[in-house]
């Protein structure tokens, strides 16, 4: 009987050696599953914060560059009212005040900039250097200056009305380009009517 037990006992002790190694096997099995999610995990937090900062930084270069521009746009207008006194101290012209500026083109053939018979109102040819303007703002055959630029008023159309000036550019595709703006206008106070 004693054989017996004896046996009993190697059986048990085998058994439970089997069941500890199992254990063994499972929780190094568990422990190398969390592991690889605290690496991934790990990972993504990683990436995260690398979007993070890149993200940052693209705000601090908008933010940057949004300071620099409201800077020129309050150096520009400072400039502009400066060169107002300047012209209207001196007399030299009349200022109109600030304009829509839009352009069109000298092609001579039907399209959107006009009739294509290529003469202005005044019966001038249409080139660049010509602007259509509202007579009864900006009278024909005035000298005519945008952005430090001398134009002759020999122009009218029919979408030009009050604080409008239709500046004529060599091609269609270069007044689709140029689109439309505003911008400051004066008058040659000598070429007024």
């Amino acid at each position: 009987m004693t054989r017996e037990i004896a046996r009993q006992h190697r059986r048990d002790l085998a058994s439970w050696q089997r069941a500890a190694v199992g254990l063994l096997a499972l929780s190094t099995a568990i422990n190398v599953v969390q592991y690889i999610a605290i690496l991934s995990r790990d990972e993504a937090i990683e990436d995260l914060e690398t979007r993070y900062r890149a993200a940052r930084a693209i705000e601090e270069d908008a933010v940057a560059a949004y300071g620099e521009l409201a800077a020129r746009v309050d150096a520009d207008r400072e400039a502009r009212q400066a060169q107002a006194e300047a012209y209207e101290a001196i007399g030299a012209y009349e200022y109109i005040g600030e304009c829509t500026v839009t352009y069109y083109c000298c092609e001579a053939y039907e399209h959107v900039c006009g009739d294509g018979d290529g003469l202005t109102a005044t019966g001038l040819p249409v080139t660049p250097g010509v602007v259509a303007v509202d007579p009864e703002v900006i009278p024909l055959g005035s000298t005519v200056i945008i952005d430090g630029q001398a134009y002759l008023a020999a122009d009218t159309g029919g979408a030009v009305g009050g604080n409008h000036v239709d500046i004529c550019v060599a091609t269609h595709q270069e007044a689709e380009d140029l689109g439309v703006t505003t911008a400051e206008v004066w008058v040659a106070a000598d070429s007024e009517q």
